[in-house]
């Protein structure tokens, strides 16, 4: 299976949260899946924090160790991503566009998201969800 993190999912996953599910991390820790994460998400870490929006103890390179340790592939933001992006359906009630950049990662590399932001049910027609 190839998997998608999306932001949330990364921070929970290398802060050993038990706000993840079982599933995702078992999804996670298996060696038969590839687990990606954008380049985006660090992004929005960046910015969450500098904001005080998400208070933890690591900073972004320990967060960007985590993720490459955990053998976790970092997907550049790429031409083919941004030409996606625009084919992705803007809801009044989802505006974000670190989520919309992650959908249209996802549905350009047919990966499949972990997530547990509801609104990403606005897209099950276009990406695959587990939670």
């Amino acid at each position: 299976m190839r998997l998608l993190l999306d932001t949330h999912s990364l921070i929970w996953y290398t802060e050993f949260s038990p706000l993840l599910s079982l599933k995702a991390y078992s999804l996670i820790d298996n060696p038969l899946n590839s687990v990606f994460v954008s380049m985006v998400s660090f992004y929005e870490i960046a910015i969450k924090v500098n904001i005080g929006k998400l208070n933890s103890t690591k900073t972004l390179t320990q967060f960007y160790k985590d993720t490459t340790e955990n053998e976790i592939l970092i997907l550049p933001i790429n031409e083919n991503y941004l030409t996606k992006y625009l084919t992705v359906p803007l809801f009044s009630q989802h505006r974000d566009p670190f989520d919309k950049l992650i959908i249209a990662t996802a549905m350009e590399d047919n990966l499949t998201i972990i997530t547990t932001d509801k609104k990403f049910i606005l897209y099950k027609e276009l990406v695959d969800i587990i939670w």
